[in-house]
């Protein structure tokens, strides 16, 4: 997934590893400690950049709108982190790996939740000294 944010918005330094790219590196340590809770057996069918759409594609045919000339409002969707199964209590789980959150993200997070909250249990995992929950699945 490419990030939007403008330069300066975020210090997370992209990586790569096993020829995957994440967009930081709080995202690829959270990759691997996944990674390990599945080859021990504790979850199941782990996704990286799994997308969930929120909402369709529009048509704005008859409006007026600054995109002169078009005739649909591109759809959006929420791109979360991981996903996987837990299997000790038989739930899917979306997880996010943040350090930072923005105002778009605030508002499809909730999209996500009134759409997809009865099915997954999203977790917001974060390694900082306030808010570390970094081990938890």
């Amino acid at each position: 997934m490419r990030s939007r944010f403008k330069k300066g918005f975020s210090n997370a330094k992209k990586c790569i590893y096993k020829g995957i790219k994440f967009d930081s590196q709080l995202e690829r340590d959270r990759y691997i400690y996944l990674k390990g809770l599945e080859d021990k057996g504790l979850i199941q069918k782990l996704t990286f950049q799994h997308s969930f759409p929120l909402m369709e594609t529009q048509s704005i045919k008859g409006h007026i709108t600054p995109s002169v000339g078009k005739k649909s409002a591109r759809g959006v969707k929420y791109i979360c982190d991981f996903v996987y199964f837990r299997n000790h209590d038989q739930r899917w789980v979306a997880n996010d790996s943040k350090g930072r959150t923005t105002d778009v993200y605030k508002i499809k997070l909730k999209m996500f939740l009134a759409l997809y909250g009865m099915n997954y249990q999203f977790i917001e995992t974060y390694r900082d000294s306030k808010r570390n929950n970094f081990k938890i699945f």
